[in-house]
């Protein structure tokens, strides 16, 4: 990993083979074998506790052509190696310190607030689902971690004093544009001068909802409506590797999902149906923001 290269950019392998990298891998696959040692639970990629690792599952589908697990990954099942990647490279742009007030995003239950809040931070997660928070509550506990879990609508953060960073995971790209230009207006008021915003999202997924497919939208979508100065290259760079593909252009024949995903989730229209793709055709991004300290 060039440590002089981009940091706005699109996910690569590669960024987790640096000395770095492998010290945080190491860490998150010993807090993963913690944490199912002493039976708590952590949701998986998708968001949910459990993953059946079929190879037909719409889930493994996602994972793309060729998809390789890292190395004595702990649990490759439920994490992925796109999200260490995630995970890896927003805490190698950033300095969490034991005490920091962190919130996360649409995070309860997830690797990365257990990963901040086991390296001593005062982490505090929203989430519009009951059963996440009340689990990350127990998780706390169990832990000893100083975590505060909340039921929130990521539009109407209520908080009395701000936060020294904010992050989010992959939760972008499941708004709609409008929310997510309206929570980023409302980032830099929960920010202390000299905080950071660092997110991660869907980047050139196909899905008609994710739209987060160019250096623009990124501006457009995040930067423009936070008011935040960019940390780092001020473009985003799109590195042209993809590894990820939406199940419904699978080889595969997904029936059911493929029906479910024109008729419920209207994301595709009903001349898409046998639209597929040899290749795989989307990735993640990160972007890092931050807010000017008080001269």
């Amino acid at each position: 990993m060039d440590p002089t290269g981009p940091i706005n950019k699109t996910m690569d392998l590669d960024d987790l083979r640096s000395d770095r990298a492998r010290r945080i891998v190491d860490e998150l696959n010993s807090l993963v074998r913690e944490l199912r040692a002493r039976d708590l639970r952590t949701s998986s990629w998708y968001g949910r506790f459990h993953l059946s690792g079929k190879p037909h599952s719409w889930e493994r589908v996602n994972r793309g052509y060729g998809y390789t697990p890292l190395p004595g990954a702990a649990d490759d099942t439920h994490f992925p190696w796109f999200l260490y990647w995630e995970i890896v490279w927003v805490a190698l742009h950033n300095e969490f310190r034991p005490g920091m007030r962190v919130l996360d995003l649409g995070g309860s239950s997830s690797l990365f607030s257990y990963y901040l809040a086991s390296k001593g931070a005062h982490v505090t997660t929203v989430d519009i689902k009951r059963t996440l928070v009340t689990n990350a509550d127990h998780v706390a506990k169990q832990m000893a971690w100083s975590m505060t879990n909340l039921v929130m609508d990521m539009r109407r953060l209520e908080f009395d004093a701000p936060f020294d960073h904010i992050v989010s995971i992959c939760v972008y790209e499941h708004i709609p544009i409008s929310a997510r230009i309206e929570i980023n207006e409302d980032i830099k008021r929960l920010l202390v001068d000299g905080g950071r915003f660092s997110i991660t999202f869907d980047y050139k997924n196909p899905v008609r909802s994710a739209r987060i497919g160019s250096p623009d939208a990124v501006h457009e979508q995040f930067i423009t409506p936070s008011g935040l100065t960019v940390r780092g290259n001020e473009r985003f760079v799109d590195n042209g590797k993809v590894y990820l593909l939406q199940p419904f252009h699978s080889r595969r024949f997904l029936l059911f999902y493929k029906l479910g995903a024109i008729l419920v989730k209207r994301e595709y229209m009903p001349w898409e149906f046998f639209d597929t793709k040899r290749e795989n055709e989307y990735t993640f991004g990160a972007l890092f923001l931050e807010k000017p300290a008080a001269q």
